[in-house]
């Protein structure tokens, strides 16, 4: 009974389930819902409003953290999230000359690196919250519409194979391509940092 209750209540509320889903685990639950998007189990435009929502939530929240704290979560908090003093200082600088490159970027490679201590240090730097949120925005639709793609080819992927083994070695294959995915960001944030002067052992 109690399976079925849970049952019910996942798919009753699933996409309002799933902004908080995109909000904590991030790009993966983008990729997720592609798939089951070619598997009939989630409608697009739902989809993609819930995932946008979670994930801008997100955007909001840190934004308001550096806006509000600042420093002072820099010093305490900001070795958990790879935000470091000298990565702020950094960022406050490119602000300057680039912010709005910068944050689109920063959208674009959501979860790949560096894109908390971007968000983080706009709050930080009073970037315009209205500017903010129209670049995160615009970014956010590129960004969602590559993932739910990336996931609905792998779920017509799975639809047309048979085999067991041909299943298992797909979902292996898109696990290898979330970690690549994953260390290319890490590689970028050095790359980024390397270019903006900050010593390889200030690296987040």
């Amino acid at each position: 009974m109690e399976g079925g209750i849970l049952t019910d209540l996942l798919i009753t509320y699933k996409y309002a389930l799933m902004a908080p889903a995109a909000l904590f685990l991030g790009p993966p639950v983008s990729l997720i819902a592609g798939i089951l998007l070619r598997l009939d189990i989630l409608s697009m435009i739902p989809t993609c409003l819930a995932l946008a929502t979670g994930e801008l939530a997100g955007d909001v929240l840190w934004y308001w953290f550096g806006r509000r704290y600042g420093e002072a979560f820099t010093r305490r908090f900001g070795r958990f999230f790879g935000i470091s003093a000298h990565t702020v200082a950094t960022i406050k600088d490119l602000y300057a000359r680039h912010h709005d490159v910068i944050l689109f970027t920063s959208k674009l490679t959501t979860g790949l690196g560096f894109a908390i201590p971007v968000l983080f240090t706009a709050g930080l730097a009073r970037v315009p919250f209205t500017r903010y949120m129209m670049l995160n925005v615009s970014g956010q639709f590129l960004w969602t519409a590559g993932l739910l793609s990336i996931g609905y080819f792998f779920g017509h992927i799975f639809l047309r194979v048979s085999d067991l083994f041909e299943k298992m070695a797909l979902f292996a294959l898109a696990i290898l391509i979330i970690a690549s995915l994953i260390g290319f960001g890490r590689y970028l944030r050095s790359v980024f940092l390397q270019h903006a002067g900050v010593p390889p052992h200030n690296h987040p």
